[in-house]
Formats: structure tokens, C-alpha cells, sequence
């Protein structure tokens, strides 16, 4: 028993998972098996008789609006309780989403997009919150890895649904859906997770986290490198969507290359990365994301070397171990070093950096193959590498910290459930 408590296997982990966190998990999964606005938002208006400028300006607000949604969300959650949170996120989701099948003009799609955007994010803080508030410290890093599983599971499910609801009946049914399977979580997180609720130890109504702020945060050096290392992450991260496939195609290949090296990428993370958090999950929690992050800068270093199938493949997997490797460890990070009055605010203050990395990437790894051509991976990989270093300088004692500051939490939260 003392081996299971010290090393949990994925079995025991899932058993034992809370019941709060069993919900938060398949919530994640309902909501990403049909979240369609992103990819299908731009089609659906030019359908409608919207100029592709006009749909190109509220999408960009959509974008915006899942920025901010994230800030917006981490202090909510931390003044006004994790479940008030997801249950508005969600229900604004809802009304949101189905209204941007009726927006007459570019303005009123632009502030209900923008507020669909918001909506559509703000629950995040206070999920991954809560899962860190539920789950003992050496099972965090596989639960997250869970979490991300069914965040892959849907968005590879999901557009096969998307495209039979296309298939049989319109754009139009395809956000309804999307807005019913919000509205769906919504109802669950209010009914389900009330009595829970109910048993915080009221860190969020104490008025604590209302006088730090965001600036707290800040202050806090070690973590403001770790994010920073965050942000390049996802600007390497996110050339699989922008500069991979011009690397592909421009190198004599077909679009069915390209393809075949994301279904690679879908494989080894979906097969993999539950399984390997069970070992990774005993490491000081800097060592697999720093570790990760230049595997990442490794693999796309790989991709300037001979123009071969196989370097393709060789370069997709070893970043794509990285990935596996570093993912978990970086959803649960910024929970396991937050005071208990400030976790919203802190992953909140991880994942912003990570959203705009993932918008501005794009632009960078484009304008860079353009400029340079497969010179782009120095830069990508650069970027890789360095967020290894900054990350193992800034949460290098990361677990240390997380165990000593949990102490008192765990005493109080022991005595709420006797």
C-alpha cells in the first residue's frame, strides 16, 4: 500500500480520483467534442454574406475575447468560488454562442463573439483550480495528463461530428449543438457540484486575494520566468500549424506528408502521455517541463537536417516526446506554487502568456519561412531551448516549495471533512 501512496499507477489514480475532479474531467471533455466556433466561426459568416474582412475582424475578437477570458476567469474564481465561475462560464457560453447565429452586422458579431470568446475560457482557472485543490500533490501531474487526454480525444472526435452535422443540416445547427454541450456542463457543474462547493475553506470570500491581485503574482520572480519560458513554448508549439505545412509543401511533398506527421503527433500523445506521467509525476515537477521543453527545441532542429521521410518522422516524434513529456507538469504547475487565496489568479497569469504565444506564433513562424525557409527551425528550436533553460532556473524547486506551502491547506481541509 505505502508503494502505491508513494508511486500511483494510472489505475489507482483513476479509481481514487474525486468525484468534484471526475466531473471537471468529463466536463472538459463534452466541451471540447463540440467546440466549433474556432475552426468553423469564419465560414459560417462568409455563408451568411459577411465580406471575408468582416469575418476576418470578428474572428479576431472571438480570439481576443478567449484571451482576456482566462484573466478574466483566475480572479473570478478566486473572489467568487470555483463553481459560481464554471456555472456562469458556461451558461454565458451558451446564450453567446447560439446568439452568434443572429447577428445582423460585423459590429454586433463582434461583441458577441468577443463575449463568447470570454465566456469560453473563464472556467478554465477555476477548473484546473479546483482539480489542484482535490488531488493529492503525487497524483496531480497524471490527473492533468487526463485531463489533456480527453481535451484530445474531443478535438479529434470532434470534427467528425462537425462534419456529419454539415453533412445533414447547417452552420447554424452546429452552434446550437456546441451551445447545448455548454449549457449541458453548465446544469452538471450546478447541480452536481453544490455540496462540494459548499466545504471550501473559504479562501475565496476572505478577502485576501482581493487586496493582492495580479500583482502578487508578479512579484513572485520565479514563477514570472517560468511563464516566460511558457510563452516561448507555445510560440515553437504552434508551428506545427503554421510553418510545418509550408516546410512540407514547399519541400516537394504532398499535403498527405503533412497529415500523416499530425496523426503521428495525435498517436504518441494520446497513447503515451497518461502512461509516462506516472513516472514523470516523481520528479521534481521543473525537471519533465524543462526536459520537455528542450526536446521541443531538439525536434525542430532536426527538421533543417537531410530533407528525408524519415527526418520528418524522427523530428515529429522527438518533439512530439517532448511534448508528452513537459504538458502535464505544465497545467499543474502553476496550481502546486500558488498561495491557496491566489491559485485562479496564478494559472491564470501561466495560460494568458501561452494564448498569445499561440496567436502570435503563427505570424512569426510564417513571416520567418518566408524570410529564411527552413532557417525557421533555428529560430523555433532557439526558442525551445531557451524555454528549457529558464524553466529549470525558475522551478527548478518547485515541488519543494509546493510541499512546504500545502501543509496548512491539507490540515484545514482535513478537519472541514471530519
Amino acid at each position: 500500500m505505502s508503494g502505491d501512496r508513494e508511486h500511483p499507477t494510472v489505475l489507482a489514480t483513476l479509481r481514487e480520483m474525486d468525484g468534484t475532479v471526475r466531473v471537471l474531467v468529463l466536463g472538459n471533455l463534452i466541451s471540447n467534442l463540440a467546440s466549433f466556433l474556432n475552426a468553423f466561426l469564419v465560414l459560417f459568416l462568409t455563408d451568411e454574406g459577411f465580406t471575408a474582412w468582416e469575418s476576418s475582424v470578428v474572428f479576431t475578437a472571438l480570439m481576443i475575447g478567449r484571451i482576456s477570458g482566462s484573466a478574466v476567469g483566475g480572479a473570478a474564481a478566486d473572489r467568487f468560488g470555483y463553481r459560481r465561475v464554471i456555472v456562469g462560464s458556461m451558461v454565458g457560453t451558451a446564450v453567446l454562442t447560439a446568439a452568434l447565429v443572429h447577428v445582423p452586422n460585423m459590429w454586433a458579431g463582434i461583441a458577441v463573439a468577443g463575449g463568447a470568446g470570454l465566456t469560453a475560457t473563464a472556467f478554465r482557472p477555476a477548473a484546473q483550480a479546483w482539480v489542484v485543490e482535490l488531488t493529492p500533490k503525487d497524483r496531480q501531474v497524471m490527473v492533468f495528463s487526463v485531463m489533456r487526454l480527453t481535451f484530445n480525444v474531443g478535438s479529434t472526435l470532434g470534427p467528425m461530428g462537425a462534419a456529419l452535422l454539415l453533412t445533414y443540416s447547417s452552420f447554424a445547427t452546429l452552434f446550437y449543438v456546441d451551445a447545448a454541450t455548454s449549457l449541458a456542463f453548465g446544469v452538471v457543474a450546478l447541480v452536481l457540484l453544490r455540496s462540494v462547493e459548499t466545504r471550501r475553506a473559504g479562501g475565496a470570500e476572505d478577502g485576501r486575494a482581493d487586496r493582492a491581485g495580479y500583482r502578487q503574482v508578479l512579484a513572485d520572480r520565479r514563477f514570472v520566468v517560468v511563464v516566460l519560458g511558457l510563452f516561448l513554448t507555445a510560440i515553437a508549439y504552434i508551428q506545427s500549424s503554421a510553418a510545418l505545412p509550408l516546410y512540407v509543401t514547399g519541400s516537394g511533398r504532398t499535403e498527405r506528408v503533412y497529415a500523416m506527421l499530425l496523426t503521428l503527433n495525435g498517436a504518441m500523445v494520446i497513447l503515451f502521455e497518461v502512461l509516462l506521467s506516472k513516472w514523470t509525476q516523481r520528479l521534481p515537477i521543473g525537471l519533465p517541463m524543462a526536459a520537455g521543453m528542450a526536446l521541443l527545441g531538439v525536434g525542430h532542429l532536426l527538421y533543417t537536417g537531410p530533407d528525408a521521410l524519415a527526418m520528418l518522422l524522427l523530428a515529429t516524434m522527438v518533439w512530439t516526446f517532448g511534448e508528452v513529456v513537459a504538458a502535464p507538469s505544465m497545467m499543474a504547475y502553476p496550481g502546486l506554487v500558488a498561495p491557496a487565496h491566489l491559485r485562479g489568479r496564478y494559472i491564470a497569469a501561466a495560460t494568458v502568456p501561452q494564448q498569445i504565444g499561440y496567436a502570435i506564433g503563427p505570424m512569426i513562424g510564417i513571416a520567418a519561412w518566408q524570410a529564411w525557409g527552413s532557417g525557421v527551425w533555428l529560430l523555433t528550436g532557439a526558442c525551445g531551448l531557451a524555454a528549457a533553460v529558464l524553466v529549470a532556473a525558475g522551478a527548478g524547486v518547485a515541488r519543494r516549495r509546493s510541499e512546504a506551502e500545502a501543509e496548512p491547506a491539507a490540515v484545514t481541509a482535513a478537519a472541514d471533512g471530519d
